[in-house]
């Protein structure tokens, strides 16, 4: 898709020079310290601390470079309050998004925008499809890089001196180390904690460290490398209208017919579901997905279209039905929801994907306004973008565990034999609050003296055993926990 609407000039090699020492050692330095956090410090078996400094310290290049207005791609720091907020859902939420799938997508847009930081473009979309457009040859970049780095220092005379100096005063801080242990023991205890913490690593993960800090190192210098000026252009040939007036034609032929039915159905109630002879929680479901699926390919057809929509009235008129149409059997497709969720409980699944099919339509009403103003397709992608943004971020910062178990410990408080205790289980200890009136035991897979840990601690965690304790709570292993999972429906 890039390649079709942009026009990319890269920019030369041997034009780049690292002009600043200071932001040279600055790479160097965080590179190593990730490659510590990586190889000892992240925890592997439940997000914590680890991963939060992890992410922090990852992004003090950019935020330098940022300080020295030198990112060429503006949209990168209009992003970067997005990911901070869904850094802060990691260390405050436990559901499975923020601790099994947000870490992930928080090192996967970092990554993203460090590629596009240094490329010119016309639109926000564009920043979230990185275009990697220089070889990819590390040992030259670290030719370059290294080179330069001594090369401000044609003597060497600094380096020599930082060596001889740490030379010279790590074994008088190792003599008297140990004679302040040996005269007082609060210091020695304070000393041997801090020790363990930086204990040295087995052999597996030492080998890793050099690895990892070539790897970031290498990252960093390629992106910083990776400049261009990609221009957006409206140089598509224009669909052929009778081809598009027969596609869209028949699709709003079959969407009025199957839309009748759906009218009867918003205006008929439980009377149309009691003629219709089907069970209501069926009926409910099988709707309600089928739906879901087909607001999800009318935007893509929509977004496909507006690739080469030239302002034709006859596009805009077939289109413009075809959307409204489906945003009226989106506003079924919520009703049969909500009587699926009246008869059966909440989940995490039908919560998730009635807040999406909520994105899917507001994408469609949003799009027919941009439609009718006409606005450029890079436009329209932009908007769905932030968006899309906008909505993730939301849902990413809602504690979904606990909206489920309150609704459901509500929902069938006279009638307990109907909760569905398998599921309440298996949501994260954000539900506790809400299942503490109740026998059900909250499955969990971070360890019992997590809390303890610099690394492993996790703030909102920590805060509900503070507040709630761990009777409630039964531990397995992250193993397990990952395998009997699921999203409920």
């Amino acid at each position: 898709m890039a390649n079709m609407t942009e026009e990319v000039r890269k920019v030369d090699f041997e034009e780049l020079r690292f002009t600043s020492g200071w932001f040279s050692m600055l790479l160097i330095g965080v590179s190593l310290v990730l490659a510590l956090f990586q190889s000892l410090f992240v925890p592997s078996n439940a997000v914590g601390l680890g991963n939060i400094l992890f992410f922090l310290i990852a992004m003090i290049p950019m935020l330098y470079l940022a300080l020295k207005a030198q990112v060429s791609n503006r949209y990168t720091l209009w992003l970067l309050p997005f990911v901070a907020v869904w850094i802060a859902d990691v260390f405050v939420y436990n559901n499975a998004l923020t601790q099994y799938y947000l870490p992930t997508i928080v090192m996967a847009m970092i990554g993203i925008l460090y590629l596009t930081s240094m490329h010119k473009v016309d639109h926000l979309y564009q920043t979230l499809i990185p275009r990697l457009l220089i070889s990819f040859s590390p040992l030259k970049y670290f030719r370059v890089f290294f080179g330069h780095l001594f090369s401000l220092n044609s003597n060497y005379s600094i380096y020599k001196r930082v060596l001889k100096g740490v030379l010279v005063t790590v074994p008088f801080i190792g003599v008297f180390l140990a004679l302040f242990m040996n005269a007082d023991t609060n210091f020695s205890s304070a000393v041997n904690r801090i020790v363990g913490l930086f204990a040295l690593p087995s052999m597996d993960r030492a080998v890793m460290i050099p690895f990892y800090f070539l790897f970031f190192l290498g990252v960093y210098l390629y992106s910083y490398l990776n400049r261009a000026e990609r221009t957006t252009n409206d140089e598509a040939k224009a669909y052929d209208k009778v081809i598009v007036g027969i596609f869209l034609g028949g699709l709003n032929t079959l969407f009025a017919a199957f839309l009748a039915f759906q009218i009867a159905y918003l205006f008929g109630g439980e009377e149309y579901i009691t003629r219709s002879g089907i069970a209501p929680a069926q009926f409910a479901r099988e709707g309600f997905f089928q739906l879901a699926w087909v607001i999800g390919l009318v935007v893509v057809i929509f977004l496909g279209m507006m690739r080469r929509y030239k302002g034709e009235v006859s596009i805009q008129i077939l289109m413009g039905l075809f959307m409204a149409q489906t945003v009226v059997m989106g506003i079924a497709s919520l009703k049969k929801m909500q009587l699926y969720q009246t008869l059966m409980g909440m989940t995490t699944l039908r919560y998730y994907v009635e807040w999406f099919e909520y994105f899917l339509i507001a994408v469609l009403v949003v799009g027919i306004v941009l439609m009718m103003i006409r606005q450029s397709y890079h436009v329209i992608l932009s908007t769905v973008t932030a968006m899309g943004l906008i909505a993730f971020t939301v849902v990413s910062s809602l504690n979904v565990d606990y909206m489920i178990a309150s609704h459901n410990v509500e929902k069938f408080k006279n009638e307990p034999a109907k909760q569905d205790t398998a599921m309440l289980s298996n949501l994260s200890i954000d539900a506790l609050p809400a299942l503490k009136q109740t026998p059900v035991m909250v499955t969990v897979n971070f360890p019992k003296d997590s809390c303890r840990s610099v690394m492993q601690y996790h703030y909102g965690r920590c805060e509900l055993l503070r507040i709630y304790g761990n009777t409630q709570l039964n531990y397995v292993n992250a193993n397990e926990r990952i395998s009997t999972y699921a999203f409920n429906q």
